[in-house]
């Protein structure tokens, strides 16, 4: 095969057929090969009779065929030779004869030796003589010259035309006839040359094929044969017409034909004939007609890699053929982007999709057979090469289960395949890829054992926007107490020996960690990492319970709030989180209520609604305010932005407004070098103004009196001065209850009282809250509220505001210590009139009475003494069938 010189010897049974003289009929005459199995080789071969005036036609003797089969149950190959005998049969013809060569396979396939040598050798080979009485004739003893590798493909090339020949092979390997024709100038081509021909088609098929093909140098066209490959003068029904050396066969029509021959022709232009008969002969392996795709593979084996890699590009990649390919070259011994294509490609395969349950299970067993670190960085680069839609998560799940698999031989692969797909591609930057690689990353992280747990956390550290993303997945999922993200934000606290990122010392921050701040930018770093690095910094300081947050981060919130960056959705998010941070209830901390109004501001048209809510502890009405002054001049409010902070801040309820932080806002006390905010002063006093004209009463507790004297010189707000003047009274706890009475009337010109309850207009709240101490005190005590009542009614009789006073006393919502208070004095005054009134209905004694002892200073003609302390006949009835109204269910069904 080499193109050594030494020859093979090569032992073979022979066989002749034909007539002896004067017999009519032909038969075998001598020969090592059992005549049946002899007669058998002669009558594939012979296809027509041969004429002895066709001396110099293309169907001149002598002829030669080659045909495979099998004897007892072993391959051989078979060479009949038919010639003219030289002699004449007893009817005076011309006789011919036929001589048989039955070689075994395997010395004739071992020694390479292809039909061109062994009919060489058959012409040169010295016949036995045999001995009539011996009981086996000897063998008889080719020395064939191996073929001649390079002579073959020189021929192959220049004489009958590769391309031509690879034509032909193909429609071999498919299973079809053909039959070569001869031009006029090549119609007394010799036997040599045909079987030349023969072997040059048949050396393009792998050496194995030699079993089962049949070839012949002349075939008769006149009757059905089974030859495979033939000369003859014409094609026979469906048999493929060549020309030699002029028209090729038709194209191949089954796939198998087709990719042989693509494969054959691609092979000669990029390995070269020289290379591409060597390894065709390296086949010796029999096959039969069924083998046309293990012919294939065995020609693509000569460029295996590169026909794997192709047909993995195109999507029409066979496993048989990766696995072959892995069993000549391990994965390790290719080159990287080989090794990595079929990695990604092996990986792809063990998917459930496309592939059968079977090679499913086949791609996976490969792929574990043959792991290295290279197919796990291989598994990550496939991962990363996915569009977003594809990255499912039970998708990269199969592929990082892959990789678990093959940590018994591989201890790195899971940690190795997650930190890359984690670290790498394009899309890994994008929002869809943080979102996907993400939400994996959250699926899995209970389960990291604690390799891939570092893997992560160096992942993590090097993409800060990976690492937020991620944040912001536990923080919305509420599981920011996971072993790994604790060990995540645990980091900066625990940096004795290399520095944690700043953008990480911020988000722990955020979270609450007791971090001692060292530059000072954390929190910028932390807030450039991500446009949506805000949105991780409230949750992670919702779940720390940090209000602290929203003043590190209001660049990002005020843009936020006020439109100039995010989306409704973000600022319904935004909205939320403020009202978590700091929600809306009595008792909050200036800073914080200050600082989410501000990002409120802008969501609720202006409305401070916190400010209303502070801690009574003199504090956070100068925190609030305090914040107040420093963030509003930079907003540069517009006029009718600072008339709708102004009414945010005073509200809708005269009882709340929030005169502490109002006042401390514009004329601030705690630090007089404080500049208020003095053009917000017309807005909030126009804004007072505006809700005591609409609400016609106003609660003035802790109002500045210099805001109250203002505010009594508006045309529409003069009986503020009549509601201090009741102040004045009841702070000197001597004021009589007429010239409180006085007040009163003075200061609640449209009160009135009516039976209807519809038409009762009530005291102003101002009126109320005024005159409640004095009704505290006396209400229990005396006749005072009664003598109130009645000098109400006497200033007023047309609007009875005594009644009105009763009334408002009744009612729950001004308060049910005054009420009680207010009936247990009467309980009391009742009791103490009834047994007057029964002590004065007794009868006159018939016995005189006795003279009572004169008091002292005092004798019987000082006249009648005065009656009890605290009994007013008078005053008691007018009170009494006044409060007897209230007791009879006004009172009560208006609570």
């Amino acid at each position: 095969m080499s193109g050594a010189s030494a020859g093979t010897s090569v032992h073979a049974a022979w066989s002749l057929q034909g007539k002896a003289p004067g017999q009519v009929a032909y038969d075998v005459q001598a020969g090592s090969v059992e005549p049946r199995v002899a007669q058998k080789y002669f009558w594939a071969a012979s296809t027509e009779t041969p004429r002895a005036d066709r001396v110099h036609a293309p169907d001149a003797l002598p002829w030669v065929a080659f045909l495979g089969g099998t004897e007892a149950g072993r391959p051989v190959t078979g060479l009949v030779e038919t010639t003219w005998s030289g002699g004449r049969d007893a009817t005076g013809r011309i006789s011919y004869s036929a001589r048989l060569l039955l070689l075994d396979w395997q010395p004739v396939s071992g020694a390479g030796l292809t039909w061109s040598p062994l009919y060489t050798a058959a012409l040169d080979a010295e016949w036995p003589a045999v001995d009539p009485g011996a009981e086996q004739a000897p063998h008889l003893v080719l020395d064939a010259a191996p073929t001649m590798v390079a002579k073959l493909a020189r021929y192959i090339e220049q004489d009958i035309g590769f391309e031509w020949a690879a034509r032909c092979a193909a429609l071999l390997l498919e299973g079809r006839h053909v039959v070569i024709t001869l031009s006029p100038e090549y119609a007394g081509l010799n036997a040599v040359t045909r079987v030349a021909v023969l072997d040059g088609i048949c050396a393009l098929l792998p050496y194995g094929s030699r079993a089962w093909l049949s070839a012949a140098t002349w075939a008769g066209h006149g009757a059905d044969h089974e030859l495979r490959l033939t000369f003859a003068l014409r094609p026979r029904g469906s048999q493929c017409h060549a020309v030699l050396r002029g028209q090729p066969p038709q194209e191949p029509r089954s796939s198998q034909g087709r990719a042989y021959l693509a494969e054959l022709l691609r092979l000669r232009d990029k390995k070269g004939v020289d290379a591409l008969l060597p390894h065709l002969l390296s086949h010796r392996t029999p096959l039969t007609p069924h083998d046309a795709e293990q012919a294939l593979q065995h020609l693509r084996d000569l460029d295996l890699q590169a026909v794997v890699l192709r047909d993995i590009d195109r999507g029409a990649s066979r496993l048989n053929d990766v696995a072959r390919l892995l069993s000549l070259r391990p994965l390790e011994s290719l080159t990287e982007p080989d090794a990595a294509t079929v990695a990604r490609h092996l990986a792809r395969c063990a998917l459930p999709g496309g592939r059968s349950g079977a090679e499913r299970a086949q791609a996976r067993s490969l792929l574990l057979e043959h792991w290295s670190p290279r197919a796990g960085e291989a598994l990550a680069d496939e991962l990363n090469s996915w569009d977003v839609e594809s990255q499912t998560l039970p998708r990269v799940r199969a592929v990082l289960d892959l990789a678990a698999a093959a940590v018994p031989r591989d201890g790195q692969a899971h940690a190795l395949v997650l930190a890359g797909y984690l670290d790498g591609g394009a899309a890994a930057t994008t929002p869809d890829g943080l979102r996907s690689r993400s939400a994996l990353l959250h699926a899995l992280q209970r389960d990291l054992d604690e390799n891939t747990a570092a893997a992560v956390h160096a992942v993590l550290l090097r993409r800060p926007e990976l690492a937020l993303a991620w944040l912001d997945v536990n923080a919305e999922q509420n599981t920011l107490d996971d072993r790994l993200v604790r060990d995540l934000l645990d980091l900066p606290r625990g940096d004795s020996e290399r520095k944690a990122p700043n953008w990480l010392r911020g988000a722990a921050l955020i979270h609450g960690e007791p971090l001692v701040v060292q530059d000072g930018g954390e929190i910028d770093a932390f807030a450039d990492v991500l446009a949506t690095a805000w949105r991780t910094g409230l949750r992670l300081a919702c779940h720390a319970g940090n209000p602290d947050a929203l003043s590190w981060l209001k660049p990002e919130l005020y843009d936020v709030a006020a439109g100039r960056s995010g989306t409704d959705t973000d600022r319904a998010f935004l909205f939320r989180a403020v009202d978590v941070l700091v929600p809306l209830r009595p008792g909050l901390t200036g800073k914080h209520a200050a600082w989410a109004d501000l990002f409120q501001r802008p969501l609720l048209d202006s409305d401070m609604r916190r400010s209303r809510c502070l801690a009574d502890d003199g504090e956070a009405p100068a925190e609030y305010a305090a914040v107040l002054r420093r963030e509003l001049p930079p907003l540069g409010l517009l006029s009718w932005e600072e008339a709708a902070l102004a009414a945010g801040l005073v509200g809708d309820r005269p009882e709340q407004v929030p005169y502490p932080v109002l006042w401390e806002l514009i004329h601030p006390q705690g630090d007089p070098a404080a500049g208020g905010v003095r053009s917000l002063e017309g807005p909030v006093l126009k804004r007072i103004a505006e809700l005591l004209k609409r609400t016609g009463d106003w609660i003035t507790h802790g109002m500045p009196a210099q805001w109250e004297h203002h505010l009594r010189s508006h045309p529409d707000l003069q009986w503020l001065a009549h509601t201090a003047d009741i102040r004045r009274l009841v702070a000197t706890r001597t004021a009589a209850p007429e010239e409180l009475g006085d007040a009163i009337v003075r200061a609640s010109p449209h009160s009135r009282y009516a039976d209807r309850v519809q038409e009762v207009i009530e005291y102003p709240s101002a009126v109320l809250e005024a005159i409640r101490p004095w009704l505290h005190d006396r209400a229990g005590s005396g006749d005072a509220l009664h003598r109130l009542a009645r000098h109400l009614d006497r200033a007023s009789p047309q609007r009875a505001l005594g009644h009105l006073l009763y009334y408002s006393i009744s009612q729950q919502r001004f308060g049910d210590l005054v009420r009680q208070r207010a009936l247990d004095g009467h309980e009391e005054l009742k009791d103490s009139v009834e047994q007057a009134i029964r002590l004065l209905r007794q009868k006159p004694s018939r016995r005189p009475p006795t003279q009572p002892a004169p008091s002292p200073g005092r004798g019987p003609d000082h006249g009648p003494s005065r009656p009890p302390s605290g009994i007013c006949p008078e005053s008691d009835q007018d009170t009494k069938s006044s409060w007897r109204r209230w007791r009879r269910g006004r009172g009560d069904d208006r609570v």
